[in-house]
């Protein structure tokens, strides 16, 4: 009885891993379709809004019938009575106050029977992700110093929202001074490595992320540590004295 129990003990162990690490795994969501097999309430990229724009629902005027806007749900259920929305007459538009999944309720009335129904839209808002760049130690090097190279390291935050993680596409640039940022070819990688310039000055290094699913959503961008470039001494001109 002893090894049966311990056989049981240890099957629903497993069971019980198995069905928490479900509960905390995030998913990748870099196109619709994988938001699509998350949550099959999001069938199309205009659902999915960037953070602080706006929702904008409206629904064509039909000969007697009117519509209204009533309550938003802070989840894609739609249940509860939700929040009340401001007196509209089918158009709504607003900032949604947080990342995440909105269900909009809409009220359409018959006028000559007073019969309604409700219908819903569900909206998803997207997270607005930040981006750290960590230096080097060391950040200087002379002008002569051909095999120098720098690494940069980065990290990307805020890109998830509950299990759903967004995945992000890198861009780094440079920039000397006050000229035109340089966008650094073949730097789609969430770190990069920099030689040495050849010319002396004071060059920012840092990257954009955007997201795999909405690239139109505004960039992250990190910091701007620099590197700074020093002239190496020219050869100095050498008198040996004759005897």
């Amino acid at each position: 009885m002893k090894t049966n129990y311990l056989i049981f003990k240890t099957l629903l162990t497993i069971m019980l891993t198995g069905v928490f690490s479900s509960v905390i795994a995030q998913t990748s969501i870099s196109s619709l379709a994988e938001f699509t097999t998350a949550n099959a309430k999001i069938t199309d990229l205009t659902q999915i809004i960037c953070a602080t724009k706006q929702v904008q629902l409206s629904v064509p005027p039909t000969s007697g019938i009117t519509y209204v806007w009533e309550t938003r749900t802070n989840d894609d259920t739609g249940l509860g009575t939700g929040t009340p929305l401001t007196a509209n007459t089918g158009s709504f538009t607003e900032v949604p106050p947080a990342p995440g999944f909105y269900t909009y309720k809409l009220k359409a009335t018959n006028t000559a029977t007073q019969c309604s129904e409700i219908f819903e839209q569900v909206v998803f808002v997207m997270p607005a992700a930040t981006l750290t760049i960590t230096p080097p130690s060391d950040v200087n090097a002379c002008t002569n110093e051909t095999t120098a190279t720098f690494a940069f390291t980065s990290s990307i935050g805020s890109n998830t929202v509950g299990t759903l993680t967004f995945p992000v596409d890198y861009e780094w640039f440079s920039k000397k001074g006050t000229d035109a940022e340089v966008a650094i070819a073949n730097s789609n990688n969430a770190n990069l490595t920099v030689p040495t310039f050849s010319a002396d000055g004071v060059y920012q290094i840092y990257a954009r992320a955007t997201f795999k699913l909405k690239p139109a959503c505004a960039p992250a961008e990190s910091n701007k540590p620099t590197i700074t470039i020093t002239p190496a001494p020219d050869r100095p001109v050498i008198t040996i004295a004759s005897n």
